[in-house]
């Protein structure tokens, strides 16, 4: 018994299929342009019958393209006498209203006239939802922009109040004539400019939240150790990673704690003018941050609070470091003192 020849698709069951197709298709003229084939879902979403539409054209469903307009649109095809093109515009339906489309047009050869096929998409919906997207995003660049002159002004404020107490704690030291309260005075000043640095940096670098802590503590080594105006007896040795991001409300606390074990080395690990070197070095490993901060002076003896004097320094240093949740280690001999700061990173 002969097999059914199951590999082809006569004409009726292709006008099935095609009558059937999710998408709107439509079929015309290569010459008159006049519709000669609309499936369902087009006749359906436009609320055309079909012997309307067969005195219809493109341009006539088109008002954002004229005769002319889609004729060009089209000439490429027309003259290479193949190929396809897509493209996006508004279908009109018969009430008048309208809807967003994606077209897939394909001129396809024949013997006599050659005919068009388009594929259409209604994208209405997805339109929308660019449109809505696209509002979004204004909404936020706007947001943002109104966040980044809130800043700035804040950081303006905050650098003028920074810059007054600064001001003021010179003028205090200035009247004083107590030695003691003379350097009471300093240091707060000193700790002040820390501050200080930091917030400049940030603003400087347009990041609010986040510094390079390897960075900055080099900037900062530099800085506390020139202001200390120990010329050439004093050597330093910084090996510092860079591209390590702390948080603001760590780096500041972080920074003090550096700053103040660092004036610490310079004002008394090397008395009488002795020369030596202070060193810093800042490594980290998977989740954690060790920082090492040292000196090769004469150290100082377990009952000697860091810093000497009122041991303010060395509160300072377990103060901050508990805020940061560090872990503070110092060890100190003849051969120098050594202050280790291990901290998770999160």
């Amino acid at each position: 018994m002969p097999q059914r020849d199951t590999s082809l698709v006569n004409t009726a069951q292709l006008g099935l299929i095609v009558e059937d197709a999710a998408s709107e298709i439509f079929l015309f003229s290569a010459t008159t342009f006049k519709f000669l084939l609309v499936n369902r879902g087009a006749r359906e979403n436009l609320g055309y019958g079909f012997e309307e539409l067969r005195d219809l054209t493109p341009w006539d469903i088109k008002p954002e393209l004229n005769e002319h307009q889609f004729k060009e649109k089209v000439r490429p095809l027309l003259e290479s006498g193949s190929g396809d093109i897509v493209f996006e515009t508004v279908h009109q339906r018969k009430d008048g209203s309208l809807y967003d489309v994606s077209v897939h047009l394909q001129l396809i050869p024949q013997d006599e006239d050659s005919i068009f096929f388009a594929a259409i998409r209604d994208v209405t919906r997805e339109n929308e939802l660019k449109r809505v997207l696209e509002q979004r995003e204004k909404e936020l660049e706007e947001a943002l922009a109104a966040r980044e002159t809130l800043l700035q002004e804040v950081n303006h404020r905050v650098k003028n109040s920074l810059q007054v107490v600064t001001a003021l704690l010179q003028l205090h030291a200035r009247q004083v004539t107590d030695d003691s309260l003379k350097a009471a005075l300093a240091d707060a000043k000193n700790r002040v400019a820390v501050v200080a640095s930091i917030h400049q940096r940030l603003y400087m670098s347009g990041e609010h939240s986040m510094v390079d802590i390897g960075e900055f503590l080099d900037e900062l080594a530099t800085a506390t150790i020139a202001s200390m105006s120990l010329g050439e007896k004093v050597k330093t040795n910084l090996e510092l990673e860079t591209g390590v991001a702390l948080g603001i409300d760590r780096a500041v606390p972080l920074a003090l704690v550096v700053s103040e074990l660092l004036t610490n080395s310079l004002k008394y690990a090397f008395p009488d003018g002795r020369s030596g070197t202070v060193g810093m070095t800042l490594r980290s490993n998977n989740d954690k941050l060790e920082l090492r901060v040292f000196d090769d002076g004469v150290g100082f003896s377990p009952s000697t609070n860091v810093g000497e004097g009122t041991g303010l320094g060395s509160r300072i240093v377990e103060a901050l470091g508990r805020q940061i949740r560090a872990q503070v280690e110092t060890v100190s001999d003849e051969r120098g003192t050594s202050t280790v700061l291990s901290l998770p990173l999160a």
